[in-house]
């Protein structure tokens, strides 16, 4: 006799997770994080982040290690040009952010950046 409880059981999981991505905020589509790891001790702690979010349009650094590096989060907008966001308080709380972004020329890619002797960054991620 075959066992049909385990193709059910996976059938009602694939639903469950279906369901949950299919109704996911909207906004939440948009927000993008790249991170960059590396400080501390044997660089076991994350240095900062940085993203973008409101539609694409903001773009946001912050510095989590008060190590005296800089951070940095590089953009590129549809239209080719491009810039960054250094956060200007260093470690201490809050980041900083710009919106170079609209909605007819929104940033498309992004990438975080520490600057220890060289900039370190992320890979380019699509915001």
């Amino acid at each position: 006799m075959p066992n049909r409880t385990l193709p059910t059981v996976a059938a009602a999981a694939f639903l469950a997770l279906a369901g949950t991505v299919g109704f996911a905020p909207a906004a939440s589509a948009h927000d993008t994080l790249g991170e960059v790891y590396g400080c501390g001790y044997q660089g076991q702690f994350r240095c900062g982040y940085g993203g973008v979010t409101n539609s694409h349009t903001r773009v946001y650094s912050c510095d989590t290690a008060s190590d005296g590096y800089g951070f940095r989060t590089e953009y590129r907008l549809r239209s080719g040009g491009g810039g960054g966001v250094d956060d200007a308080n260093g470690s201490s709380s809050g980041c900083s952010s710009i919106t170079p972004g609209t909605a007819a020329n929104p940033v498309t890619i992004f990438r975080a950046c520490q600057k220890q002797n060289a900039w370190w960054c992320t890979g380019w991620l699509s915001a």
